[in-house]
This record gives C-alpha cells, sequence and structure tokens, in this order.
C-alpha cells in the first residue's frame, strides 16, 4: 500500500479527520502502520522490541513519539518522559540513545519568529528560556546516565535557533564524548556550508561534536512552502545532489574525526557502502565510539543487521507513544517512504524473492 503516494496522502489525511470526530479507528491503525513503524504504546511495550534487537547486537534510539505539543504542560510531560526514560536507561542498560525533537517542548511559532529574526514579546522571551531549560535538563541527565541524545531536525523556517540550542548543549556537555548530536538534513543546499562552518567555530575548543546526517524528511513541503513565499527552494531538486551532499559530510566528519563523532542515520544502501569502505580503507581502529549507522524501525532491517553482524555500531530508531498521539509521526514516516526511490518496493521485492528461495 504504502509503495502508491496517492493512497498514502488521502490516508493521512482520513486517518487525521476521522481521530478529530473520534470514529473508532484506532484498532485498525494499531495492527497496520503502527505496529509496522512503532515499539508499542508505553515504554514497557517497546522494551519487548529493544531486548529483540538487542539480541541481534542492534541498538535502540528511544523516541517519544509524541508531536503538535502547544502547551507548556505538555512540553513539560514530553520532558518528564525523556527524563524517566534516560532514568530506565541508566538502570536497565539495554539502550544508550535517545532522540528529542524540539517541537516536541517548545513553541513552534517562537522558533519560527527566532529564524525570522523578529523580537520575542516579554512572554515569549520567558517561553523560550524554559524550552531551554528542558533542553538543558534532558542533556544533563543523559550526560550523568551515559546516554546519548540525538536532537532531531526541523523545517527549514525554524531550525536555525534549534541549531544554536544543539550547539549550547554540545558546549556544555560534549567534553570527554559526545553526550549531544545535531542533525543536520542533507538535502539542504545550505548544510555542507553549515558543517564547515560548525567545525570552525567550535575549532580549538575541547568539544566533541556530534553531527547526525539524514537526507531529510520534509522535501515536498519544503518546496511547496517556497514556491509560496517566492523565495528560493532550500533544497535539492535532483536526489544526485542530495547524494553527493550526504557523502561530501561524511568526508567532513571523517577528515576532523578526531573532534566528531558520527551518526550516518541512511536507508541509502550507497552511502553505507562508502561509509564503511572509508572505515576500512582509514584504518579507523576505533569506529565503534566513533562511528554509528541508523535506521528507521520497520525499514532496511537488510541494511541494519547486517552492519552490527559485521561489527559495526547499528541502531533502530524506536518510536513510542499512544496511537492517537503518534500519527503525526507516523504519516511523516509514510509520506517519507514514498519519497524514497523504490525503497519500499525494493524492500518488498528481496522479501518475497527470499520467501521463493525458501520454498523452493
Amino acid at each position: 500500500m504504502m509503495g502508491h503516494p496517492t493512497l498514502v496522502k488521502a490516508g493521512g489525511f482520513a486517518t487525521t479527520w476521522a481521530l478529530q470526530l473520534g470514529l473508532p479507528i484506532k484498532w485498525m491503525i494499531r495492527n497496520t502502520v503502527y505496529r509496522h513503524f512503532c515499539g508499542g504504546e508505553s515504554v514497557q511495550e517497546a522494551q519487548k522490541v529493544i531486548d529483540k534487537l538487542a539480541a541481534a547486537h542492534v541498538q535502540t534510539v528511544l523516541d517519544y513519539a509524541a508531536e503538535a505539543q502547544n502547551t507548556e504542560d505538555g512540553f513539560n510531560a514530553v520532558r518528564d518522559e525523556v527524563l524517566q526514560n534516560i532514568a530506565l536507561a541508566k538502570e536497565a542498560k539495554t539502550f544508550t540513545f535517545i532522540s528529542v525533537k524540539l517541537t516536541g517542548i517548545g513553541h513552534n511559532c517562537i522558533f519560527e519568529k527566532l529564524q525570522g529574526k523578529q523580537q520575542l514579546t516579554p512572554a515569549e522571551q520567558e517561553a523560550h528560556k524554559r524550552t531551554r531549560e528542558r533542553l538543558d535538563s534532558i542533556c544533563k541527565a543523559a550526560a550523568e546516565a551515559g546516554i546519548t541524545v540525538y536532537i532531531d531536525a526541523e523545517e527549514c523556517w525554524m531550525q536555525a535557533p534549534m541549531d544554536d540550542l544543539a550547539e549550547d548543549m554540545m558546549r556544555r556537555y560534549n567534553k570527554d564524548r559526545a553526550v549531544v548530536f545535531n542533525t543536520l538534513q542533507m538535502y539542504r543546499t545550505d548544510r555542507v556550508k553549515y558543517l564547515k562552518d560548525c567545525l570552525h567555530r567550535f575549532e580549538g575548543e575541547p568539544v566533541i561534536l556530534g553531527i547526525k546526517l539524514v537526507r531529510g524528511a520534509y522535501l515536498e513541503k519544503e518546496q511547496q512552502r517556497a514556491k509560496e513565499k517566492g523565495y528560493p527552494c532550500p533544497v535539492f531538486h535532483k536526489k544526485e545532489d542530495t547524494d553527493k551532499s550526504y557523502n561530501a559530510a561524511i568526508d567532513l566528519c571523517l577528515e576532523h574525526l578526531h573532534r566528531v563523532e558520527l551518526c550516518a542515520a541512511t536507508h541509502n544502501e550507497q552511502s553505507i557502502k562508502y561509509l564503511t569502505q572509508r572505515i576500512r580503507q582509514d584504518g579507523i581502529a576505533d569506529h565503534r565510539q566513533r562511528i554509528h549507522f541508523s535506521q528507521l524501525y520497520g525499514m532496511s532491517d537488510n541494511l541494519t543487521y547486517n552492519l552490527a553482524n559485521a561489527g559495526y555500531s547499528a541502531s533502530k530508531y524506536l518510536p513510542y507513544g499512544k496511537v492517537d498521539t503518534a500519527v503525526p509521526y507516523l504519516i511523516r514516516r509514510a509520506e517519507e517512504n514514498t519519497s524514497i526511490a523504490g525503497q519500499m518496493g525494493r524492500e518488498l521485492s528481496l522479501l518475497q524473492q527470499e520467501m521463493r528461495r525458501r520454498h523452493l
């Protein structure tokens, strides 16, 4: 079903509409797309998946899939949930990575005003201060527990202030290891420059940069908004340009690996091959501590499990949360999958081939 973009878009709209009307469709979501991409409704349910992944030497990036928060109470609830997960990870020692979306602990509109260099009202300044404090409490707890925090990327019209927050947290906590990672969406035309500038800004400082590279999850939205508002499109139009951008970022990180930890979060087989070849060619003996690979739960198991089996640091990005609160995440995953050139179709084909091979 997910190989049909029109069906995915219609399904996403219908799901949101049905939930708003209170129609009894949660069971259908739970038994289809939710079960495929999420670990469960609670961290206790997700623990079963975490244990299963760990048995195959695959690590977990645990993500509380609560999006579209709009109140201070909602932001605090997300912070508290993440802090509980950090405490659980410290005690159980079954996972060492967590993911945080800044739009889950802070107001979108404030990030957008900061991006546009608009003056915040006193109330907005206080609200942004509370967002920074929430993030700081998460990063501080992670540093003390030996946990790593991946800060997710957002749309380009609110990303700059998030970069600032991520860099601030790295300066505070990335002294002996990369506690905090900032995420760079390499389909953006300016991200290689940002990475170069970031490396330059931190040059000479006793900080280990945490850099997580992804291709990007908002392609159509970015293109449509740029067209509507009449500004230059911030993302590449050709996949080949994104691929070059991604691999150029890999090269930059490897060139500065003495002060960088890299997470290659990608489903692109060629980029993964390129990075593993560089690891071997460059003789990077401590690559498990400095270089990580990650894919979404429910996608590209052929990459994740083979990487883990070959001795690389490999992980699955595992969201969990109530079905209705996870819907925005699920819709984005579904739309993203249709834009990954043939990804879902190729995986389905591989599974069908293997089933036929076993049958024969």
